[in-house]
């Protein structure tokens, strides 16, 4: 019983049961590259009705600027490999960028280094430096760095273009969060 009660207690005095807000932490991995970097906002994704992930958008501004740079971080709810994210991913930049072939075969390849298979309580977070690099961090330790300008926008459009299959966690991801 006393287990349960401070587990009660630690959750409402948590900032997210107070907020509403999912709570995603920016890895002080990320914090050392990018000391600036603060949250926008942070909001959880559902497909049918499975709890998928928790995500957040930190920024370097005032607001959300594709050209300055930013983090997007994932606290996973559930376990998928490598080969479920790559081949997702790839899928949603295809229907947001039109990639050509030539594209989708070069990121295909950068995926698979980016990603590791992820499990319940795994983060993965992406770091976009505009026009320079994409740093994924995987449980706050730097996993791959893809130095290509154009995958930035590309690939974090899944979640910040206004025709992502998810325009409610963009809103949530794009909305100031106190």
């Amino acid at each position: 019983m006393r287990k349960i009660i401070l587990l009660a207690s630690l959750l409402m005095l948590s900032p997210a049961a107070w907020s509403g807000v999912p709570y995603v932490r920016l890895p002080a991995s990320v914090r050392e590259v990018v000391p600036t970097l603060h949250l926008l906002g942070a909001g959880h994704l559902n497909w049918l009705f499975f709890s998928v992930y928790n995500a957040a958008l930190w920024i370097t501004g005032k607001n959300y600027d594709p050209q300055q740079t930013f983090a997007l971080g994932i606290d996973y709810q559930r376990s998928f490999s490598r080969r479920e994210l790559v081949k997702t991913s790839l899928q949603e930049m295809r229907k947001l960028d039109h990639l050509d072939a030539a594209q989708v075969k070069k990121y295909q390849s950068s995926l698979r280094d980016a990603f590791p298979n992820v499990k319940t309580g795994d983060q993965i977070v992406g770091l976009c430096v505009p026009g320079k690099y994409t740093a994924f961090y995987f449980n706050g330790i730097l996993h791959s760095t893809i130095n290509d300008p154009q995958f930035c926008p590309d690939f974090f459009a899944i979640w910040l273009n206004p025709k992502t299959r998810a325009p409610d966690l963009r809103k949530d991801l794009l909305d100031m969060h106190d």
